[in-house]
């Protein structure tokens, strides 16, 4: 088994591409963060690691670290693991933690803490949904594309939604940000003219755009914004030919209520393991 690290996310992107097709939406996160960076959307100032595993001459596994964030495994075969860990360990040995299916990210876990001596945690999981037939909950209000002057109201509801969740800072970048709401892909939703609820989707990927970040104020909620205008992100989605997925903490069964409420399937689990 051969491990292949790269920082060109072009030189990568050839190697996967193979496997991107063949199961895109298990490889969501990694299609998109591949489209962001190619296309400038994501810019760094330090270097990603992408790494691939090769059976001779066919690629068989990959995972990422980009900059900013935690390892994120694609498919590995059992066999690559070790090598896979090896790798990793050398050159980001500093990684808070790692995520990726429930079977993967538990093997990889395990193997990292043997072969690092750093402990490991399982911190949480999240179900992988996608679209089927869509439901739309009859709610007052309407949606609008966010636009630059909204710019301030979104970073602050990214810090809430980052601070509430517990993943870690998010919203500060107000540049990337600025970017993002420029896509036209971030929608707010409307009522009485004040926004009360956020919706964005990413970067269309190998056929499917993954809807998030997502978010209502807590003075807001229960009043199904978040089921609608998620249901209207999702729709659009669907009008440029796309499939549409989404992520939502296994243990809020709030969220998770609502989108199988507006017609959302569950695919399966990704675990997140923090190390130290």
């Amino acid at each position: 088994m051969k491990v292949e690290i790269t920082d060109d996310v072009g030189v990568f992107a050839d190697r996967i591409d193979g496997m991107l097709r063949r199961d895109p939406l298990r490889h969501t996160v990694i299609a998109t963060a591949v489209a962001n960076r190619r296309s400038g959307l994501d810019t760094a100032s330090e270097p990603s690691v992408f790494l691939s595993a090769h059976d001779d001459a066919t690629t068989v596994g990959f995972a990422i670290k980009v900059a900013g964030r935690e390892i994120f495994l694609g498919e590995l075969p059992a066999e690559s693991l070790d090598a896979v860990v090896e790798a990793l360990v050398r050159v980001a040995p500093q990684s808070g933690g790692v995520e990726g299916t429930a079977d993967v990210a538990a093997a990889f876990a395990r193997r990292w803490t043997r072969i690092s001596g750093v402990p490991s945690r399982l911190a949480f999981v999240n179900h992988l949904y996608r679209s089927g037939p869509l439901r739309f909950p009859d709610v007052p209000g309407s949606a609008r594309c966010a636009t630059d002057a909204d710019l301030a109201l979104c970073a602050e509801w990214l810090w809430a939604m980052h601070d509430e969740s517990g993943i870690g800072p998010g919203g500060g970048n107000t540049a990337a940000l600025r970017r993002r709401i420029a896509t036209g892909r971030w929608w707010l939703w409307e009522r009485d003219g004040r926004p009360v609820g956020l919706a964005a989707h990413q970067a269309p990927a190998h056929g499917w755009s993954r809807i998030g970040p997502a978010y209502t104020p807590p003075g807001e909620r229960g009043n199904g914004y978040a089921s609608i205008l998620t249901a209207h992100v999702a729709r659009i989605i669907g009008t440029e030919g796309l499939g549409a997925c989404l992520f939502a903490a296994a243990d809020n069964p709030t969220s998770n209520k609502i989108y199988r409420a507006i017609g959302f399937e569950l695919v399966c689990d990704f675990a997140h393991y923090a190390f130290g």
